[in-house]
């Protein structure tokens, strides 16, 4: 049934000469990669940096658990399991549960959480972004209907009880620690369960893997490295380096512009460089656990000591 929905949606695209493949395609892309992150990063150094810092471990955490289903079920992607479906394009790895749905939840849903009953507007606007999402990875034929369903609650989940954890921890500065403790056991957990555990290998009539169980362990690495990264990350700005929203426009832009363009040249060119240099799958959980700590720590450490250095000269200068 879930394939026949697929190949339903196929016939749409053939008999439209694919109008609509774009438009999808980009929806699909604002839900993963670069732009999941940069909603956060705006919040946390600009805007809302309560919110911006759930935005960060909701998403975190949503894509940790994602990983963890991704790699014990190994569910095949739909063109393997019937190959009359053709998408608009491959995806690699395994299907269940849809990553763009995970991850659209997860910002969207954080936004709609937070902002959608002061403003009805903006909420709505991002719960048809989430519906969107998740329709675009069956439109396009990557992930089944049960993909991007899971996807999408387990997001959700996420949102709503990690939120609630997030604001007690927040309440009390005593319980911040938990914050980290409970980051490095659930890495240290999953490196040695994606290590450890038995991963199919089927070929094709090629001979090739369908799925490339030490690629699929490498994606996990780099969730691995994000949920360390931003529970480390988010403890130590919280104790050692305390910035505040509170400032200019002009402080708030430029915080925001130079920042943009860190995270950037981050990932479009200094991960891809790294990554094609150096092959061992490690580097995925230094690099991910990194970058959280540049955009949560180091960058904000740097933005508000000049700042402050600012402040200093002008008011000696007035």
């Amino acid at each position: 049934m879930d394939l026949q929905y697929l190949l339903l949606l196929q016939k749409f695209r053939d008999a439209t000469g694919g109008a609509l493949n774009d438009f999808f395609l980009q929806i699909s892309d604002l839900s993963y990669g670069v732009f999941i992150w940069l909603l956060a990063c705006m919040l946390f150094w600009a805007a809302d940096k309560k919110t911006g810092a759930f935005l960060f471990l909701n998403m975190a955490v949503s894509r940790f658990l994602m990983q963890l289903l991704k790699l014990t079920f190994c569910v095949y992607r739909p063109w393997i399991r019937d190959s009359a479906i053709v998408p608009v394009e491959t995806a690699s790895g395994y299907s269940f549960p849809s990553g763009h749905s995970v991850t659209g939840a997860s910002n969207y849903g954080t936004v709609l959480v937070r902002y959608g009953k002061k403003h009805r507007p903006l909420g709505a606007f991002m719960l048809v972004m989430l519906l969107l999402t998740m329709f675009s990875r069956n439109y396009i034929g990557v992930h089944t209907p049960q993909d991007v369903a899971v996807g999408a609650a387990l997001g959700m989940i996420v949102v709503v009880f990690g939120t609630r954890a997030w604001e007690w921890i927040d309440a009390k500065p005593g319980r911040a620690w938990l914050v980290p403790a409970a980051g490095v056991a659930l890495t240290a957990l999953f490196l040695v369960y994606i290590g450890l555990k038995s991963y199919p290998m089927d070929y094709d009539e090629a001979g090739k893997l369908l799925v490339d169980p030490a690629k699929m362990a490498r994606d996990g690495y780099k969730d691995a490295g994000r949920i360390l990264g931003v529970s480390l990350g988010w403890y130590l700005e919280r104790r050692f380096v305390r910035f505040s929203t509170d400032v200019s426009a002009l402080a708030k832009v430029t915080r925001c512009g130079v920042g943009a363009l860190v995270l950037l040249l981050y990932e479009l060119a200094f991960m891809p460089a790294v990554t094609g240099a150096v092959s061992a799958g490690w580097i995925g959980f230094v690099l991910t656990f990194g970058e959280l700590i540049v955009l949560m720590v180091l960058y904000p450490l740097c933005f508000s000591r000049l700042e402050a250095r600012r402040a200093r000269t002008s008011a000696a200068n007035a």
